[in-house]
């Protein structure tokens, strides 16, 4: 009897045990899953902002637009590195619109006449992606 009652105190402690680790590590999820997510939503505004000022630019500094545009976009791709699922969607398309609106910049470097229709759709492509980012976190 003695022993039945020490094996199921044994069982016992280990079930509450790993109990305890599986709520210690969803924590640390959260935890890590909030950290990416504020990272990844001041990451996208800040990208926002930048894009916003780049785009300004186009048409009297193109190569200086162009430069701002690029480091935009790789540090969206960075944020977009350390998450998954819609947040990592979001950030995609942002950086998707921000090297449209890169490439409108290249263009203007080339000689070409800035395509101001395709500009606003870039950067509305953009806002909309920062406020998905946004809204989710």
């Amino acid at each position: 009897m003695r022993r039945t009652l020490a094996l199921t105190a044994a069982t016992m402690t280990a079930l509450l045990s790993l109990t305890a680790c599986d709520a210690a590590e969803d924590a640390v999820k959260d935890a890590a899953g909030d950290a990416a997510c504020s990272v990844a939503g001041q990451a996208a505004d800040e990208a926002g902002r930048q894009a916003s000022r780049a785009v300004d630019d186009i048409g009297a500094d193109p190569q200086a637009a162009e430069r701002e545009l690029a480091a935009v976009r790789d540090a969206l791709a960075t944020a977009a590195r350390g998450v998954d699922g819609d947040l990592k969607r979001h950030l995609d398309d942002a950086r998707a619109a921000v090297e449209r609106l890169q490439g409108q910049a290249e263009d203007a470097v080339a000689g070409a006449e800035v395509d101001t229709t395709a500009v606003q759709d870039a950067q509305d492509d953009l806002d909309t992606a920062v406020e998905d980012v946004k809204n989710l976190c």
